[in-house]
């Protein structure tokens, strides 16, 4: 059901319930709402803490300082029943969905230039609290334990688990076989879909949902982009970075693939955690994501 924030919340914000109009609301993630023209009040996902928020924000702020139009926050955090809550600039414009070739290389070229802005912030503000690299571990976030999440699949179906594990497995040999260890890191957006990208009259307009920024790869960044569905942004993006004096590495290239199954297998992860919590497995969509990861199913369920 869709509602408005909490009226405790507009009164600590300086806001007037007449002048919300949802833009989203699922309970338990990410919410908000539209304040007036010019503003979006954000709720947090359960699980949000102040230091993880505070990452965000200091990307946000360090895109907008370099011209960048983001939900950068223009108040701080406010706390109402565990969820935290923050005014953000309004970003103008509208995603576009069944990008045309055109339009798909248009994101490549906008995700280069992103990354040639934020090149060399992350050497100054380190990884994000319970994050790592998608190339470090089953899940980038810490928290997710993959031997629990394996162990309850297994006793809903034996066939699952043991796909799960031989997925990790070949996904860790994989990895290694190209030295992804050894892959650069930098501060990524961490979902930059065409769903999280703005345009207006054919051009950038703002850029949305840095809620997974962290320090990964760029080969990562092309994985959770989906840009194995829009090869034309691919090409694009690696053209505007050489223009940019900063191509791809030899081993970038080769880890592209390497690390699009390590994100599959992330997916499957995440999907676990969540049935973990709530005690049911959607087992369809789990073997969906599995059978993205590259690694042959088990033929029995035994």
């Amino acid at each position: 059901m869709l509602t408005g924030p909490p009226p405790r919340v507009l009164e600590m914000v300086g806001a007037r319930a007449a002048d919300v109009v949802v833009l989203k609301d699922i309970p338990e993630h990410n919410a908000s709402w539209l304040i007036g023209t010019g503003l979006v009040l954000r709720r947090y996902h359960h699980g949000a803490t102040p230091a993880d928020l505070a990452y965000e924000h200091t990307v946000l702020r360090y895109l907008a300082d370099a011209g960048w139009v983001v939900p950068v926050p223009v108040g701080g955090l406010v706390e109402d029943a565990g969820l935290w809550y923050c005014l953000t600039r309004h970003v103008p414009g509208r995603a576009v969905s069944g990008e045309s070739p055109a339009q798909q290389a248009r994101r490549g070229r906008d995700l280069a230039r992103l990354h040639v802005a934020l090149r060399g912030l992350g050497e100054r503000i380190g990884q994000r609290p319970g994050w790592r690299a998608q190339h470090d571990g089953v899940s980038v976030h810490t928290a997710v334990d993959w031997q629990a999440c394996v162990h309850g699949l297994t006793a809903a179906s034996p066939r699952l688990g043991r796909w799960a594990s031989a997925a990790a497995e070949d996904v860790r040999a994989a990895l290694a076989a190209v030295g992804a260890d050894r892959l650069p890191l930098m501060v990524v957006h961490g979902d930059f879909a065409e769903w999280n990208v703005h345009y207006r009259r054919r051009h950038l307009a703002g850029v949305i949902d840095f809620g997974l920024t962290h320090l990964d790869s760029r080969p990562y960044e092309l994985a959770v982009a989906r840009t194995w569905r829009a090869p034309d942004a691919v090409g694009a993006y690696q053209r505007e970075l050489a223009r940019s004096g900063w191509p791809l590495t030899a081993l970038e290239e080769d880890a592209i693939n390497p690390v699009y199954r390590a994100f599959r297998l992330d997916m499957t992860a995440w999907l676990l955690d969540q049935g973990l919590r709530a005690r049911k497995f959607d087992l369809p969509v789990i073997e969906r994501q599995l059978a993205r990861t590259g690694t042959t199913p088990p033929r029995h369920n035994h």
